[in-house]
């Protein structure tokens, strides 16, 4: 689908590490493999005038029962990457711009005595059914403060190609960030193996649990959206006046959905939800049954 159009403050900075992020992972020319592990084809590449290096994992989800979008969302969304990233702590969405669009906070775990890392930043998202991708970077935000016990990382390219291919759905991870700080280099050179594996763990998690509810049409203003996976609620903060439309996992709801909605009326029909008549301020809140 189209990328809708913003002029919110970071508008030019994201679709240029969008554009980024799609010719990174466009083909591999310029990659160096290295090895393969967990089924997870790892790759690095030099950066001129920086000495630290973009790094990249390739894996295919042997699995034809999921969308690249759906794959995607769930590297997407902050309460999937709490299950699938052991090194996340929490994070934060600051701002929503579009559906596609915001500003986030990210706090990662590190271990002792290495202190923890966040990172203000936005996130981009160029969604279809077969091909899908998520571009994240670094920016300035007075929304972001620095907080007390972190060091603020410098993420200076990350992001995600997910593409359905023949057997299933490829997922493509790449990364280039600056730790910032002092840090071993022994633990360093472990940060930058481990980065590109997240693609076979997203992988994982799909297969395991499914979805979260992904959208498939909007006509409403997005403030917040939110996925907790130990509750499986999907909570969504709208405005305007319009409708919504999900999609939803059996896999992840077995026993189906259940909706609340603060304004308008709910419909279920298989695996498609629709939220109609929305009028102001909403809140919407998609559980299991």
């Amino acid at each position: 689908m189209p990328i809708l159009e913003s002029t919110n403050r970071h508008a030019d900075f994201n679709r240029k590490k969008l554009a980024e992020i799609k010719d990174l992972t466009g083909d591999l020319a310029g990659w160096e493999f290295s090895q393969e592990k967990d089924g997870v084809k790892l790759y690095s590449k030099q950066v001129e005038g920086s000495s630290i290096p973009l790094v990249r994992g390739d894996y295919i989800l042997k699995n034809t029962d999921f969308t690249a979008q759906q794959v995607a969302t769930v590297a997407t969304l902050p309460g999937c990457r709490a299950i699938w990233d052991e090194k996340f702590h929490s994070a934060e969405v600051r701002e929503m711009f579009t559906r596609w669009e915001s500003l986030f906070w990210v706090r990662t775990n590190t271990p002792w005595p290495v202190s923890n890392r966040d990172v203000s930043g936005c996130n981009l998202r160029d969604f279809t059914t077969d091909l899908s991708y998520v571009a994240m970077a670094s920016v300035q935000d007075d929304l972001v403060p620095e907080v007390s016990g972190c060091v603020r990382g410098n993420l200076i390219t990350s992001g995600w190609k997910c593409e359905k291919v023949e057997d299933g759905i490829l997922i493509v991870y790449v990364s280039q960030i600056d730790l910032a700080g002092s840090i071993p280099t022994s633990f360093l050179r472990s940060v930058q193996m481990q980065m590109p594996l997240c693609a076979g763990k997203v992988a994982e998690y799909t297969a395991a649990y499914g979805f979260p509810p992904v959208a498939l049409d909007s006509s409403c203003v997005y403030k917040l959206e939110s996925f907790d996976h130990a509750k499986r609620t999907h909570t969504l903060q709208l405005d305007g006046q319009g409708h919504i439309q999900y999609q939803f996992s059996s896999k992840m709801y077995p026993n189906g959905v259940q909706i609340k909605t603060s304004t308008g009326s709910s419909q279920v029909e298989g695996n498609i939800i629709t939220v109609s008549d929305i009028n102001g301020p909403t809140t919407v809140v998609i559980s299991k049954a």
